[in-house]
């Protein structure tokens, strides 16, 4: 199965919807995926001093038991950061993976220092229930960063050689 492409599946609380086409790595259908995805241009995280340049590989871990994706990036085999995607309704089956983004993300730097990102765009009438899920997961997040990134690093470094 690895090898495969796999599509990434991104909903907003608006409705819309993101896809991206992506590597197979790993699929655990209904628990887990890993995917590869590789960055075609720059792109500048606003909010941080981080840019990712083209050629930036993600590897994209998605559990449905979590309230969060993070994605490891890694530049000619240096890791630049884990970006962490709060998200809801995570679905993995064959051939898709697909989740309700809940907008705020967490960036977690390579020393374990995280950055909250994008409280500001939560929208003032977000469900209750979502508002929970963000909570819980930034007090997860941002309590337990090292521990995630070294959990994240041993995923990742099969897929890095």
């Amino acid at each position: 199965m690895s090898g495969d492409v796999v599509i990434e599946r991104k909903r907003h609380l608006d409705g819309s919807v993101v896809e991206f086409h992506c590597e197979l790595l790993t699929l655990e259908p209904g628990k887990h995926a890993v995917l590869r995805y590789v960055i075609p241009s720059e792109r500048r995280l606003e909010g941080t001093d981080l840019t990712l340049l083209p050629g930036t590989v993600t590897i994209a871990h998605y559990w449905t038991d979590r309230s969060y994706n993070v994605y490891a990036w890694h530049k000619d085999g240096t890791a630049l950061g884990y970006y962490c995607s709060i998200a809801d309704e995570t679905e993995i089956a064959a051939g898709r993976v697909e989740y309700l983004d809940l907008v705020v993300d967490v960036l977690i730097d390579v020393r374990g220092s995280a950055t909250i990102l994008d409280e500001h765009e939560l929208p003032a009438d977000l469900e209750p229930r979502h508002r929970r899920t963000i909570s819980r997961t930034l007090e997860d997040l941002t309590s337990g960063t090292r521990r995630l990134v070294a959990e994240i690093e041993r995923a990742t470094r099969p897929y890095l050689a």
